[in-house]
């Protein structure tokens, strides 16, 4: 069969190819970058003519043009928001969830119907409860998504752990950066997840300063109720961690104690740096005013401040009983 083919072959009618003076030893001969390569026997020049003039030939030419353009490219896909669970990696707060931003963010994809920027999401070896993908950026958007009821947009692509993490820092920041208690909380896990040597090293791959990350990782192992102290760990300022750190190395139990009176006295909003003074134990020294402002739909409605000396005001800006309120006071104070 082989025979009867290159028999046939020659009656093609091939135009002659020029042939060099002197052949080249084996070693020195080398194809330029993107030529086709020659065709030697009868049977090759035979498809190779054929690719060239047919149909089928001129439109395989094109799908290969076409695909080109999509080299590198990661596919989108709407995905039901159940099938993808949060990042063992994750490094929001669930505070986060709950802020004014977040139902701005909300509100516009409920408009859009579906996230405009997708997340990314990586397939899981093993799906489980359902559960098909893994995050990797897009949290926010995510929730949102999954509490409105609609479909996520989402990149799907296979990284590792640390590709994971490093993609996952670097959208956070380029979009909405995370608190410096939260870059603590997301190194912290990093390292203890063993994907970098050291801090220094995450530092250098993640394109950050080390001594910004090093402060963020002392907020992050500030004790629980140090943290609960404040209204929100997003309270809490990077340049706050040596002196919390100094803090509780030379009077922990000082710290904690007074952590938590603060936590105690209720969910009332609370100044960060008037928590700050009151843990370092500084609050009567520099006579701090620590207030309280109670909001209703966005507005303060009453403030209650406590002053130096222990005096307690209470500021009501909106109409109310008289009456009702000597009735309130009387029984606070018991009378």
């Amino acid at each position: 069969m082989t025979k009867k083919i290159a028999e046939k072959s020659k009656l093609v009618n091939l135009l002659p190819e020029p042939q060099p003076a002197a052949p080249a030893p084996l070693a020195a001969v080398s194809e330029e970058a993107g030529a086709p390569r020659k065709a030697y026997t009868g049977v090759g020049q035979m498809m190779g003519v054929l690719g060239r003039s047919s149909p089928l030939g001129k439109e395989l030419a094109e799908v290969k043009a076409r695909l080109r353009d999509y080299e590198g490219s990661v596919p989108l896909k709407l995905l039901d928001p159940r099938c993808i669970g949060r990042s063992r990696l994750a490094n929001r707060h669930e505070s986060e969830f709950e802020s004014a931003d977040f139902a701005k963010l909300k509100t516009e994809i409920e408009h859009a119907g579906v996230n405009v920027q997708p997340v990314k999401v990586r397939p899981l070896d093993e799906p489980r409860d359902g559960v098909e993908y893994e995050l990797v950026f897009g949290h926010r958007r995510h929730r949102a998504c999954l509490e409105l009821g609609v479909p996520v947009l989402a990149m799907i692509e296979s990284v590792t752990d640390k590709q994971m993490w490093l993609t996952m820092d670097r959208e956070n920041r380029e979009r909405r950066n995370l608190s410096p208690w939260e870059q603590g909380q997301s190194i912290q896990r990093a390292l203890q997840a063993r994907l970098f040597t050291s801090i220094r090293r995450l530092a250098e791959e993640a394109g950050m300063d080390h001594s910004n990350a090093a402060k963020a990782l002392r907020l992050a192992e500030l004790p629980a109720a140090v943290v609960a102290a404040f209204s929100s760990p997003a309270d809490i300022q990077l340049h706050w961690a040596r002196p919390l750190s100094d803090a509780l190395q030379k009077d922990p139990d000082g710290v904690l104690a007074r952590a938590k009176a603060i936590a105690g006295r209720g969910t009332v909003p609370r100044a960060p740096k008037a928590v700050l003074d009151e843990l370092l134990g500084q609050g009567a020294e520099r006579g701090f005013v620590d207030k309280r402002h109670f909001k209703k739909e966005g507005k303060t409605v009453a403030v209650l401040t406590r002053k130096p000396g222990g005096a307690l005001a209470i500021e009501i800006r909106q109409p109310v009983d008289l009456a009702q309120a000597e009735s309130l006071v009387k029984q606070l104070l018991k009378l």
